[in-house]
């Protein structure tokens, strides 16, 4: 189902795009779990290494996280194009390391490559669909769907295929999954371990292999 969302071949392109024209914003680092503020301007920002959450989170102070994002991805391009200041909270999952275009900058860049335009857009579509697919997954699934379900667009979106069967590139606590999921730890422990038991996926320090994606999806109760 998701393979027809997230083309593999166009998100590298995207990323390889705006890595190009990363080199010329303002290069700044993040240590791990920090807090990363922008200033109050109009701006996009390319992460050129790392892995960045960008979470929403409730007077009560829980979290829900709505975006990964890996080198060559991008955050910001909404408010950039639409106005107004997205109440997300923006954190370095490990020490990484992004671009920031300011207005002028990117402007120029627009007018001597307009292609860039369509990876903007791209990069919009591609997160409307990733909060589309939260919002079903969490309105039709039962626990151990929630789980199989984010687990399977996990690898489509930033996977890739190993010889004993897909990789999901980045590493997950129980915790990071269940703020994706927006459910227990509990019962993402509980799911994991059955997909375990039944030899659905491995997982070794944080990194998860689906050895049998097919078994998996029949958990996602829609379609």
């Amino acid at each position: 189902m998701y393979g027809e969302f997230f083309d593999t071949k166009r998100q590298e392109e995207m990323r390889n795009s705006f890595l190009k024209i990363a080199q010329r914003g303002s290069i700044k680092k993040y240590k791990k779990n920090s807090i990363i503020k922008m200033p109050d301007k109009k701006c996009i920002v390319i992460v050129l290494s790392g892995n960045i959450k960008q979470s929403i989170y409730s007077v009560n102070g829980e979290e829900k996280i709505l975006y990964l994002l890996q080198g060559g991805e991008i955050f910001k391009e909404m408010d950039y194009f639409c106005g107004g200041e997205s109440s997300l909270v923006t954190k370095a999952l490990e020490d990484s390391k992004i671009s920031i275009l300011d207005e002028e900058t990117l402007e120029q860049i627009l007018l001597e490559n307009p292609n860039v335009y369509r990876d903007i857009i791209h990069s919009i579509t591609r997160k409307f669909r990733i909060l589309m697919f939260q919002m079903a997954n969490m309105a039709f699934s039962d626990s151990l769907g929630k789980v199989a379900d984010t687990l399977v667009r996990l690898y489509y979106q930033e996977g890739q295929d190993i010889e004993n069967g897909k990789k999901i590139n980045e590493k997950f606590t129980h915790e990071e999954i269940a703020k994706l999921i927006g459910c227990s730890r509990v019962t993402v422990t509980r799911a994991l371990n059955k997909f375990k038991d039944e030899n659905i996926l491995e997982i070794n320090n944080g990194e998860i292999i689906i050895r049998d994606i097919e078994n998996l999806e029949k958990f996602i109760k829609w379609k």
